[in-house]
């Protein structure tokens, strides 16, 4: 929920003034928290509230649970944006939030993305998620492509939390909802402001998957133009599931909520956040590598018979799609986090008394090194494969990189 509170706030001075480049002071004059940021927090405060009345265990009393938070997802949102008055509404949400008798109004507006991160957060499972994502979003957005865009963005949040690959969360998302037939690239310059779900949740999911790190994710988002608050918070959500958020950044935003709004956000994130860790991006992998039977497999060149005219190839790995995201994401960690001088791998192995090469780096003790050395010792594993092939899957299958990632995981526990 965090990163949708942060990607509105840094949006919302380029909503009606766009800024198509990712060049920006991520905070400045004019930032503020728009009526995303706080419907957000009304869907968070409804969930907590009907989870005291339906506490689960994933398998009993979801659909009482379900009715429950309608009816209090209309109470919440109606009793904190008559708050709010000034802070963005639409017309008819606007009406909606002050009438007595409040209806859904078949709206597939992108308000419905906006706020639904909480579902993705909160879900047990996707169909949960998809379940949440529906019963908070047709109190007011009931047609189907409201919902459409509420749930693609819930269970894209709920996948990302749980450890998928941005490939296999592209292709969910194309077999499901919505075409990514496109690149961020390719429709900026022709992106205007729109306010459906439609032609806002699909370009928002791409900004996520597109990027590098969770602040490139909001600066994608933000250069895309169009309406930026809201487009910066789905893509932030989403980024916050799958890379953790920066303490910085977080600590900024949330300076911008006033006491009653940052007395929920820090109700909820005692019940469902998962701290702002700093390595998530790598460590989300344990869980994939512990069940995985597999890295990758040798290939012998046995069509060719060696002469001049038919070379024979050299044997190489052919690595599983697990090890090749592994390794892009490790390098892409490096390039945002130029701070742990990953380039200069060898030198900080040698500082911790180790060497670059197979057996030291298998055998150093991992439970004694810090995080420096750790990451070291994972961009020397990945930069082996340059020199020797088959040198990186050796230390996937001997245990070493999961013993490292689970090392980097207990240094980054922590408290929010």
């Amino acid at each position: 929920m965090l990163g949708a509170i942060i990607g509105d706030i840094v949006g919302s001075r380029f909503e009606f003034n766009n800024h198509r480049r990712k060049d920006f002071d991520l905070f400045a004059e004019g930032c503020f928290a728009t009526d995303d940021s706080i419907m957000t927090l009304a869907v968070a405060k409804a969930i907590i509230e009907a989870r005291k009345i339906h506490p689960s265990d994933g398998r009993h009393g979801e659909a009482e649970f379900l009715d429950t938070l309608r009816n209090l997802t209309v109470k919440y949102m109606q009793e904190i944006g008559r708050r709010y008055p000034n802070c963005g509404f639409g017309g008819m949400f606007y009406n909606w939030v002050f009438s007595d008798a409040p209806q859904p109004y078949h709206s597939f507006g992108n308000g419905a993305a906006m706020r639904v991160s909480p579902a993705g957060f909160a879900a047990h499972s996707k169909q949960n998620a998809l379940d949440i994502a529906r019963a908070v979003t047709e109190v007011t957005h009931d047609h189907a492509e409201g919902i459409k865009g509420a749930q693609a963005t819930a269970v894209a949040i709920y996948l990302a939390r749980r450890g998928a690959l941005k490939e296999e969360i592209r292709d969910h998302i194309t077999n499901e909802y919505y075409p990514l037939d496109f690149t961020i690239d390719q429709i900026r310059g022709a992106y205007r402001f729109n306010e459906t779900c439609q032609e806002t949740v699909p370009q928002a999911i791409e900004c996520f998957l597109e990027a590098t790190s969770f602040e490139d994710a909001i600066r994608t988002a933000v250069s895309l133009g169009g309406d930026s608050d809201t487009i910066a918070a789905i893509t932030g959500a989403i980024a916050e599931a799958y890379y953790g958020v920066p303490d910085e950044i977080g600590n900024k935003a949330l300076s911008y909520l006033d006491g009653g709004l940052r007395a929920i956000y820090d109700e909820w994130s005692a019940l469902y956040a998962e701290g702002r860790e700093r390595f998530k991006v790598l460590t989300k992998y344990i869980e994939r590598i512990t069940e995985s039977d597999s890295y990758g497999k040798w290939i012998f060149d046995q069509k060719n018979d060696g002469t001049s005219e038919h070379p024979t190839q050299w044997p190489h790995v052919s690595y599983d799609r697990l090890v090749r995201a592994f390794a892009t994401e490790l390098y892409q960690f490096h390039e945002s986090h130029p701070e742990y001088s990953l380039d200069r791998y060898s030198e900080i192995l040698k500082k911790n008394g180790l060497e670059w090469g197979a057996r030291p780096m298998r055998e150093a003790n991992a439970e004694s090194l810090g995080e420096p050395c750790i990451l070291a010792l994972m961009m020397g594993a990945v930069r082996a494969e340059r020199f020797c092939d088959g040198a990186l899957l050796g230390f996937f299958e001997d245990g070493s990189i999961l013993k490292w990632l689970k090392r980097l995981k207990d240094l980054d526990i922590r408290p929010n």
